[in-house]
């Protein structure tokens, strides 16, 4: 407890002073009555004991802080007018001469008081807090769930999650299953972007340690703990204190952790910090294992069922992007349209079964002989499409003919040891010579197709 004593006179601001320190209390003592404001405003104090000539400042002071008991010392001369003490805050009133136990017992009453002032001070300001980490954390529940884009996700945490609990930087590691390691996928704070794509073992450091284990971990002093990783901090220049990591589970399964590090002010993380973050940590792994379930629906809707190759919509969707993209549009695209021949005498000669396989075969063949960069897509029946991004129509025609001997290369197998052989129809156009639109080059490709069908079919034909 700290006391703010003042008194002009000297002898009897020294008797006051003794008299606090045989209590225990420390104390400040000041000699004019302005230094009594500028005092509050520089520190913490918990007890008033002014002498009455102070009384013209009372209600200055209790805008400064009224929750701070006031004991006025005044003459037993002084005549006091004791309503306007009661409503200036003055808690205790002590005529000089006193006596030692009366100001004892003064003093020791109000002392009680401050200290229960304390604590409904720091019950309420605990409440204040808890109420807003539940705001935040509320917002930040919102936020995720209504994105089912984990980068996005990931986003909306690095903004939130500083306002949630304070620390210089946090970050999110998943869990590489194959290779046993994490992957820092997200971070934030001076070393944020240095440690993206780092990657640590399962059992390496403390994350991966609560990575190996699934238990939270709250790591006071990292200089401390053996299983902290310094290779991180060397390669960023950051220098790690404290940690709090929890782990991320997702049925019984962990798919990665989240930590923070260095709490603001240099204090150490506490068990609300630790339950708080779980909570958070909990709906973060929900948000991501539903963006990947979607992710997983949406790349099953773009893909052909019985070839495993692109199917129409992403064809369009794909074609779509390079049209609305004006950087894009400023380059060539070409695309190849092509027909199985008389691929009904297959269905009919063989059955169904082995047409199928064929077209699985055929899809395979393509695939075999274009570019990385290039998209096939079973368009419909027995009708693909492959786009071709920068790519000017001389060059396409070359990987269009190359595309025709590959699926005519070898027979196909039927029953019995059955063999045949099947051969394709292509159309190549090109953007921008040919079309200036999506529909546009897939007509233009589909026409040069038709023309080739019309004049002897297994052949390349340019718009």
């Amino acid at each position: 407890m700290r006391a703010l004593i003042y008194d002009t006179d000297r002898l009897r601001l020294a008797t006051v002073a003794r008299n606090l320190q045989d209590l225990g209390l420390n104390w400040t003592a000041v000699v004019k009555i302005d230094d009594i404001k500028r005092s509050i405003k520089k520190k913490k104090f918990d007890l008033l004991i002014l002498d009455s000539s102070a009384i013209t400042i009372l209600d200055q002071l209790k805008k400064l802080d009224a929750t701070i008991p006031i004991i006025v010392m005044a003459d037993n001369a002084l005549q006091i007018d004791y309503e306007k003490l009661i409503f200036m805050n003055v808690e205790g009133l002590i005529y000089r001469p006193y006596r030692i136990d009366f100001f004892k017992k003064v003093i020791e009453r109000l002392s009680k008081r401050r200290q229960n002032i304390i604590s409904n001070l720091k019950i309420v300001a605990s409440l204040k807090q808890k109420i807003q980490e539940l705001q935040t954390l509320n917002e930040i529940v919102q936020a995720i769930s209504s994105s089912l884009e984990p980068k996005e996700i990931l986003r909306i945490i690095m903004e939130k999650t500083a306002d949630l609990i304070k620390a210089e930087g946090w970050s999110v590691l998943l869990l590489d299953h194959d290779k046993r390691e994490l992957v820092f996928e997200a971070a934030a704070g001076a070393a944020g972007k240095k440690i993206l794509g780092m990657r640590l073992q399962v059992g390496q450091g403390v994350a991966g340690w609560v990575a190996r284990y699934g238990q939270s971990l709250i790591v006071s002093d990292v200089t401390k703990d053996p299983r902290f990783y310094s290779g991180v901090d060397k390669r960023t220049k950051f220098t790690t204190k404290s940690i709090l990591c929890v782990p991320m589970i997702s049925r019984n399964k962990i798919i990665g952790v989240v930590e923070v590090v260095n709490k603001v002010g240099g204090e150490p993380f506490t068990q609300d910090d630790l339950e708080i973050f779980e909570n958070l940590v909990a709906h973060i792994t929900v948000a991501l294992e539903n963006a990947a379930i979607y992710r997983k629906m949406e790349e099953a809707s773009l893909i052909d069922d019985l070839t495993q190759l692109y199917n129409s919509r992403y064809c369009n969707q794909f074609l779509d992007r390079f049209f609305t993209n004006r950087t894009s549009t400023r380059r060539s695209i070409s695309l190849i349209f092509l027909d199985i021949d008389f691929f009904k005498l297959v269905d009919d000669n063989f059955g169904h079964l082995v047409g199928s396989e064929t077209l699985q075969y055929v899809g395979q063949r393509i695939k075999r002989v274009v570019r990385s960069g290039d998209v096939v897509s079973r368009y419909g029946g027995d009708e693909y499409i492959v786009v071709l991004p920068n790519t000017d129509k001389k060059t396409a025609a070359l990987i269009a003919e190359r595309i025709r001997k590959e699926v005519s290369r070898e027979p196909f197998s039927a029953y019995s040891n059955q063999k045949f052989s099947i051969s394709v129809t292509l159309g190549v156009a090109t953007y921008p010579e040919d079309a200036k639109s999506r529909d546009e080059l897939i007509g233009k490709a589909d026409k040069a197709m038709y023309e080739g069908k019309l004049s002897g079919r297994n052949k390349v034909v340019l718009a």
